[in-house]
């Protein structure tokens, strides 16, 4: 797919259009429709193009990425410019058949990524209604350029997916709110070293996780009996950060199904 359009352009569509670009993908060929000033700025940085300003151009797909209260309205705004567009959502919580219902001619799916698709490691989740399988295939190759790309057949997933994995980069930085305020004890508020500490301490976690040992038997690994790592487990243990967590999780899943419902 040569010519993409981004219709909306806040924080995952900036991840989206950074790891493209990482990954080669020419910026000439990144489209946009955004009325935000500040998003506009952004995409003028990335040396992107406004739709607006280039309508007589072919774009082979759309990314939907507004609000869900502007989901609707700028559907049917490429419906109503453009022939048999191609049109994939990135919109929380509307179903596939809203879509469908207002034309079922289209080629559409919904996808969600994350925000570490910026960085080309991105976790994608694509749901297909009506998108033809060699068309299915451009999408998937295009989404696998910014990181892993998870194929689901029950639309029902993304609402967990959107939970998870839509929201997980967040927390995984509040817990590093933590580590980031004992070190700035320790490194004398030095924020480069901090930074660099926190990075080496995640890719190395990365790379241990990529082994094919289990999580529990990496744990034991670094910690040894009556040692540091197994004082700060049991406290964790004991207060039940593992229970809080995963309720967290699923207070985050349970909205997002809660917007399918509002929608």
């Amino acid at each position: 797919m040569k010519n993409i359009a981004f219709y909306g352009a806040g924080n995952i569509s900036i991840s989206i259009i950074k790891g493209l670009m990482q990954s080669g993908f020419n910026c000439k060929n990144i489209f946009y429709v955004d009325r935000n000033i500040k998003n506009q700025a952004n995409l003028k940085k990335l040396k992107t193009r406004n739709l607006k300003s280039n309508l007589n151009k072919e774009i082979d797909l759309f990314i939907l990425a507004v609000k869900p209260k502007d989901a609707i309205e700028a559907y049917k705004e490429i419906l109503k410019n453009y022939k048999k567009p191609k049109i994939v959502s990135l919109v929380a919580g509307i179903k596939s058949k809203k879509y469908i219902k207002i034309n079922n001619s289209v080629e559409f799916l919904r996808a969600m990524p994350n925000t570490s698709s910026a960085s080309c490691n991105g976790i994608t989740a694509i749901y297909n209604s009506s998108f033809k399988k060699n068309n299915l295939k451009k999408v998937i190759s295009l989404f696998s350029k910014i990181g892993l790309v998870l194929n689901f057949d029950n639309e029902l997933k993304i609402d967990s997916f959107t939970g998870m994995i839509g929201s997980g980069p967040a927390y995984f930085f509040y817990l590093l709110k933590s580590y980031e305020k004992k070190l700035n004890h320790i490194c004398n508020g030095d924020k480069k070293l901090i930074k660099k500490i926190i990075v080496n301490l995640l890719q190395g976690v990365a790379i241990s996780v990529e082994t094919n040992i289990g999580l529990n038997d990496l744990i034991k690994q670094v910690a040894s009996k009556k040692g540091t790592t197994e004082a700060g487990l049991n406290t964790f243990k004991k207060n039940k950060l593992n229970k809080l967590f995963e309720e967290g999780i699923e207070s985050a899943i349970k909205r997002s199904k809660e917007i399918s419902s509002e929608h």
